[in-house]
């Protein structure tokens, strides 16, 4: 089934590290209106040296991915960024989610007053501890909203029902783009443009397209 959403919603995109946003929902968040949209990422991941830059690098990614416009000037399309009051991050330590659950739970309901979202995105509950407990945790909080889950490649194994977000090649070159922001994990064999690539031919063959990005629908709000 494609994914498709009104354009009056507000989506919040929940993320544990710097990166899993940009690589889960690169593609969507394009289709977005971004004055509707708004990230939260809980932990900054800079525990070691080489990762100082990561909050950074992510502030630069999302800001690619979504273009600042205005009906009233011009200029502002000149403007590529996210609002940078809608990129928000938390300082929870990475891999210890499990000892901060309560900590975690209590900052989304904080998150959810102040944002009111309509409908969320969050990590899936998969092989990465810290992503299942923000999985949990983020349907305790948003039980009265609608709730995605999205796929990482390194750690995520889907098998029950998806929903699709059907891409074309210049949003799939912007995601790229927004990802090569990421100096940290130049190295990293999940960054590879071809395998970016790759992963989104394997999810549109399945709806015969050429790119998609892939969901998994916790609750549906209507």
């Amino acid at each position: 089934m494609n994914l498709i959403f009104d354009q009056n919603e507000k989506i919040l995109f929940i993320g544990c590290h710097p990166d899993d946003i940009e690589l889960g929902c690169g593609g969507l968040i394009q289709k977005l209106p971004n004055d509707k949209i708004f990230a939260v990422i809980l932990s900054k991941n800079n525990n070691k040296p080489e990762q100082k830059n990561l909050m950074n690098e992510s502030t630069k990614s999302l800001k690619i991915l979504l273009p600042i416009t205005s009906k009233n000037n011009d200029d502002f399309l000149k403007i590529l960024g996210f609002k940078t009051k809608n990129i928000i991050f938390k300082n929870f330590k990475t891999r210890e989610f499990s000892y901060s659950r309560q900590k975690i739970c209590d900052y989304l309901w904080t998150i959810k007053k102040k944002i009111k979202p309509t409908c969320v995105f969050t990590t899936p509950n998969d092989l990465h501890q810290d992503h299942r407990v923000c999985n949990i945790e983020t349907q305790r909080v948003f039980r009265d909203k609608s709730i995605f889950e999205y796929d990482l490649a390194r750690s995520t194994i889907y098998e029950k029902s998806i929903m699709f977000v059907t891409l074309g090649k210049k949003e799939m070159m912007m995601k790229v783009k927004a990802l090569e922001q990421f100096k940290t994990y130049k190295n990293k064999n999940y960054f590879n443009k071809d395998l970016i690539l790759s992963q989104a031919r394997n999810a549109g063959i399945k709806q015969n397209i050429k790119f998609a990005e892939v969901f998994r629908p916790l609750t549906i709000i209507v």
